[in-house]
């Protein structure tokens, strides 16, 4: 026969557990700071929408939309800024994982330990962060900017087939310059890499643009290919920047 008194026991921890489960449900993980435009929340617990209020916290679960000629910008508990640009989809699934379904959204996200990192998920790939600054735009196919830092890039199902221009240090360049092969020599080492991988790493200046799988040369979940920053992606960045006070 069970001890009455650890059966209580058993009964008042998991109440407490759930209790505290219920709390951290209830609590903002997010706060809208600023409006320009129209936006929506799809709270976690309905089917119907209603209109975004500054100051207004987002919960576990909630869905945030962006419509036309918006900007959307929301603060998390550590105070990374987020800006939904228009006709944007961002849902809150935890406090460490974000659902990018749709649109361009910019994401300045502070250092953050190992243990507290944060991943961005969208219909392309999962984006492991621990503190950075990048634009995610996503309607028929996906881009990532990255301005600052280092975000894993992990795939959602098949290797990507990703495409990366050799770089050339200076001191080789000016080795080779020394070579009357130097031209044919840069031109060799500036063409495509290509590799097959589900997880790669993506450095600061650059962009990676995500396309069909079909134009791969085998197997893979998407062709990716990598390019350096324009000016046109850096003014971009500085838009958003000016939005956020920096």
């Amino acid at each position: 026969m069970k001890n009455p008194f650890v059966v209580l026991v058993l009964i008042g921890t998991l109440f407490l557990v759930q209790t505290a489960a219920d709390t951290l449900e209830a609590f903002p993980i997010a706060i809208i700071t600023k409006i320009d435009g129209t936006a929506k929340i799809l709270p976690a617990d309905s089917f119907k929408k209603h209109k975004a209020k500054v100051g207004e916290g987002l919960l576990v679960g909630d869905t945030l939309f962006s419509y036309k000629d918006t900007k959307v910008l929301v603060t998390l508990l550590d105070d990374s800024p987020i800006i939904l640009n228009e006709n944007a989809e961002l849902l809150f699934s935890s406090d460490r994982h974000l659902n990018h379904e749709h649109g361009e959204i910019y994401y300045r996200i502070v250092k953050r330990s190992k243990s507290r990192g944060l991943q961005v998920e969208t219909p392309f790939s999962i984006i492991g962060i621990k503190g950075t600054e990048f634009i995610v735009r996503y309607d028929q196919e996906g881009e990532i900017a990255l301005n600052e830092g280092v975000i894993g890039v992990s795939s959602l199902g098949e290797a990507f087939e990703l495409h990366q221009k050799k770089n050339i240090s200076d001191f080789e360049k000016y080795q080779k310059q020394q070579d009357a092969e130097f031209a044919e020599y840069q031109r060799q080492q500036e063409e495509d890499f290509t590799s097959y991988v589900k997880q790669f790493d993506l450095h600061s200046n650059k962009v990676i643009r995500f396309k069909s799988a079909q134009n791969c040369k085998q197997n893979c979940e998407k062709q990716v290919l990598q390019e350096d920053f324009t000016p046109e992606i850096a003014k971009h960045f500085k838009s958003y920047q000016m939005m956020i006070g920096q």
